[in-house]
């Protein structure tokens, strides 16, 4: 009967005690007074559920940040500041990048020729083509020529037209691309290899293909009309001539890429790139400071403000974001920084001689990109030794806290965070299945109070109307 909202008085009439009992009393009404501890225990559950989900979260948060700090500290004691660049005296003739492993130095190189792509195709002195969508009255026959590899053969007849003729070559999967290209008014079939030093062979149906354009009849046989032949690329370079099949050479001077754009001369110079070893090591401290603002917004019970009440300890407000009630990774951030900034290796380098400095106030590191420089042009070994050494320090303290295996700092408290999402989580499922059966049980118990308050009102009416009927009675007697 659950949803049926019925009108008990409208029934039994609006003065039957049983009848406004009945009213009084609704079927949601008493699922609800049957639910309602269990509710909210089940509300208490969820809000818990939710907290270690927010705390899981968090640590998670920081976890990250740590990780992405020290792989980045690690990276510069490596391979991180082995960033080089490469320019050339003209880039209108060549252009050039380099990698961390590029030797330094000044080499000259001579191109001689450009790798380019076979370009087949004039218009057609056996038959005049105005229209490409009209039929060319070919004879029956099979185009076929090699190209990349692949093979392309593609029957014509009479009825082909140019431009079927060029949808099938386009779509044959071969490396080439066929065009109807147009010349004083007549139309032509004109051919472009897509990949540099692939030459096309043409090995059937050449009478077709003269009268497409590809080829002229001539008293000694039928001439190719090539308007660009394929050729690899040629550079003179230390005495050798080296040849590519494309403009891009990878191995020429190791561990450079160059890229020709035309024939000449040019010088390209390797050297480190500083501004790039900049960038990197500001990235690494960027990251710390992200870690410091995370931690700071998630762990911390205030915030340095410059609006509220002043302390003996500074100026700070309540922080409405913290979600873990912890001290370990203030205090873990806190060593960390402290382990930085005074960090001092053999030879007396530290983050403040590279211009590194820490402000104690904010927690955080900022970089002098002109100090940094001159430290990096005047002993980049030796920075990165810095860095390697530093990194030997810092690992073992940050990598307790970053790590996502046990043992570890963090990751011991996802598990414990984990576990105890699993405990309630069950809880949760205990409790809703404690409403099913409450709801149910409360469906019977209304079921059986209609049932007896139904009674008491069909007896209820009984009775009035039997007196009704015995008082007039006796009144007419």
């Amino acid at each position: 009967m659950s949803g049926i909202a019925i009108n008990w008085t409208a029934i039994y009439g609006n003065n039957n005690v049983a009848a406004q009992m009945l009213s009084d009393l609704s079927l949601n009404e008493m699922e609800s007074v049957a639910i309602e501890p269990l509710t909210q225990q089940l509300n208490a559950l969820q809000q818990q559920l939710t907290a270690l989900q927010n705390n899981s979260s968090a640590w998670t948060t920081l976890q990250g940040d740590a990780g992405s700090f020290l792989s980045g500290l690690q990276s510069l004691g490596s391979t991180g500041l082995q960033a080089m660049q490469a320019s050339s005296s003209d880039p209108n003739v060549a252009t050039a990048a380099a990698d961390g492993n590029a030797p330094s130095g000044t080499y000259s190189l001579n191109v001689l020729q450009l790798a380019q792509t076979e370009i087949d195709g004039t218009a057609s002195t056996a038959i005049s083509i105005t229209d490409p969508n009209v039929a060319l009255n070919l004879s029956t026959a099979t185009v076929a020529f090699v190209v990349g590899g692949v093979t392309v053969s593609i029957g014509v007849n009479a009825s082909t037209t140019l431009n079927q003729l060029v949808n099938d070559i386009n779509q044959s999967g071969a490396p080439v691309d066929a065009q109807a290209a147009e010349s004083g008014g007549n139309y032509y079939l004109k051919l472009y290899g897509t990949q540099t030093d692939q030459t096309i062979s043409y090995i059937n149906g050449t009478v077709a293909l003269s009268d497409v354009g590809i080829f002229s009849s001539t008293s000694s046989g039928y001439q190719l009309n090539q308007v660009q032949a394929a050729t690899v690329a040629l550079v003179s370079y230390q005495g050798a001539t080296v040849s590519s099949a494309t403009n891009i050479y990878s191995n020429l001077i190791p561990d450079v890429t160059l890229s020709l754009s035309s024939t000449g001369t040019t010088n390209v110079t390797i050297s480190p790139n500083y501004s790039q070893d900049v960038q990197t090591i500001q990235s690494v401290f960027d990251n710390f400071n992200t870690w410091v603002k995370d931690t700071t917004n998630l762990a911390n019970a205030v915030i340095p403000t410059s609006t509220s009440s002043s302390t003996a300890n500074g100026t700070y407000q309540l922080n409405n974001n913290q979600v873990i009630h912890s001290p370990i990774p203030l205090t873990e951030l806190d060593q960390v920084a402290s382990q930085l900034a005074s960090y001092t290796n053999s030879q007396g380098m530290s983050l403040g001689t590279l211009g590194i400095s820490y402000n104690s106030k904010t927690g955080t590191f900022s970089v002098n990109s002109s100090v940094l420089t001159a430290a990096l042009q005047s002993n980049l070994s030796g920075v990165q030794e810095f860095f390697q050494q530093l990194s030997g320090a810092i690992s073992p303290l940050v990598s307790d806290f970053s790590q996502t295996t046990q043992p570890g700092v963090t990751a011991d408290a996802l598990n414990n965070d984990s576990n105890q999402e699993t405990q309630i989580q069950q809880q949760i499922a205990n409790v809703q299945q404690e409403i099913k059966q409450a709801i149910a049980n409360a469906q019977k118990q209304y079921n059986a109070f209609i049932s007896t308050m139904t009674g008491l009102a069909q007896s209820e009416n009984a009775f009035k109307a039997f007196l009704q009927q015995n008082g007039g009675s006796q009144n007419g007697g």
